[in-house]
């Protein structure tokens, strides 16, 4: 039976909660509706595991090739699963594409202290913010909830990476931000609500100090990866469906540390082996 507590011992929501939309107010991400259960929206039917020959089949291409290759049998509209050289195995999560019907699945929303009571919900777009902008006086964080269910299944794993796209940076000069294991959002997260107003007692699952998409030239937009190993073992552990990451910067005084991601590039990425 599913833990109904996280390893930073706060309460996971059941099995029934809803995945979200992502979107955005003026170009500032925010969920845009609730979705149905990943398994309605048109999600490929497929077995619990995949069978060991399509597995074995895959490892012995990869090994020939020298590089990896799709268990193409495993494949969803979330999901990739691929045969690494050395044997092991990577799933890759990833948020659907919004254009499909209903929205698809998956959640991502952002808060903002200066408007500390406002719904940035049911709205379109793609940009997540984190850190203080000092033009605007606001001082954000974002949310970004994964479909973890894939990993329900999988051998034992040995890492797992959150890669999502910096567009945009202050300047050149590098800043931390932080990945936090946090609640789950809902459309009604504002700054004020209590999953924001835990951000402190949230466990810091990894800091990087990075400035991306500030000048073509010099710094110019690319990914960032975050270690949340924890977290992912702890999905698969409790089989949690959802896993919730909190994005913000690492000192919200600093301006230098203001940056926009592109929230549909959030990507987890997983390291395991059959055994």
């Amino acid at each position: 039976m599913p833990a109904p507590r996280s390893r930073t011992g706060r309460r996971r929501l059941g099995p029934w909660y809803p995945l979200l939309v992502g979107g955005v107010v003026a170009g500032l991400a925010a969920p845009a509706a609730l979705a149905a259960d990943p398994d309605t929206q048109g999600r490929k039917p497929r077995p619990n595991t995949a069978p060991d020959t399509a597995l074995l089949q895959a490892t012995k291409q990869a090994k020939q090739a020298g590089r990896r290759v799709e268990v193409q049998s495993q494949r969803t509209a979330t999901a990739r699963v691929y045969a690494n050289p050395s044997g092991t195995y990577t799933t890759e999560l990833r948020l659907p594409d919004t254009r499909a019907p209903r929205g698809g699945v998956g959640l991502w929303t952002s808060v903002n202290k200066k408007y500390p009571n406002t719904k940035y919900w049911n709205r379109t777009g793609k940009v997540a913010r984190v850190g203080h902008e000092k033009q605007s006086g606001g001082t954000w964080r974002s949310y970004i909830t994964m479909n973890t269910r894939d990993l329900h299944n999988t051998g034992p794993i040995r890492s797992a990476r959150f890669r999502i796209l910096n567009t945009y940076s202050w300047s050149c000069s590098a800043r931390p931000v932080q990945i936090r294991d946090t609640n789950t959002v809902d459309q009604n997260t504002t700054w004020n609500s209590t999953v924001n107003r835990n951000w402190d007692r949230y466990k810091v699952l990894d800091t990087v100090n990075a400035a991306k998409g500030h000048h073509a030239n010099h710094c110019p937009a690319g990914n960032l990866y975050f270690r949340v190993t924890d977290s992912a073992k702890a999905a698969q552990k409790y089989k949690w469906r959802t896993m919730t990451l909190g994005l913000g910067a690492q000192n919200e005084n600093d301006t230098y540390g203001w940056k926009k991601f592109d929230a549909t590039t959030s990507t987890l990425i997983v390291d395991w082996a059959r055994h």
